[in-house]
């Protein structure tokens, strides 16, 4: 059996993917569920909304990359999805801040310590900013390289 290192790659770059927002996803419901408290919409909760929305827009770009074009300039759109991935990196970043701080002061065993609740949140929304946006530029630069290696 031959060893397809570009789609082995493929197959760890998917799936930290999906275990990154598996990650952003609980994060993010759990901290907008303390902010929002159960307000919802029909039966679902704000927080769950907006979570399944902070994750949708990472695939949005991903779906947007492999799309295959059909000869129009649709630059702009580009752009504008860009500029909505990068606000909402952001903004989740932010919520993941909040996510973490609430974690570590509701965690009894960690001592809650100034430090631990000034300098853990922010290395971990920094953190989790920056992996959004190296897998994804990863997926970018390589994606079709991989897809290419399968076939």
């Amino acid at each position: 059996m031959k060893l397809n290192s570009p789609l082995l790659f493929g197959f760890v770059l998917i799936f930290s993917l999906l275990a990154f927002e598996v990650f952003n996803y609980s994060v993010t419901d759990y901290a907008l569920t303390d902010l929002l408290g159960n307000l919802s919409f029909f039966d679902l909760r704000w927080a769950t909304i907006l979570a399944i929305a902070f994750c949708g827009i990472d695939f949005a770009g991903l779906a947007r990359l492999f799309i295959p074009q059909t000869g129009t300039d649709d630059s702009d759109a580009i752009w504008y999805l860009l500029g909505a991935w990068l606000l909402a990196a952001t903004m989740n970043a932010m919520i993941t801040w909040w996510g973490i701080s609430i974690a570590i002061l509701n965690h009894p065993s960690l001592g809650a310590g100034p430090d631990m609740l000034r300098i853990i949140p922010i290395v971990v929304a920094v953190l989790a900013w920056l992996i959004r946006i190296l897998i994804i530029g990863t997926f970018s630069i390589s994606g079709d390289r991989i897809l290419k290696s399968s076939s």
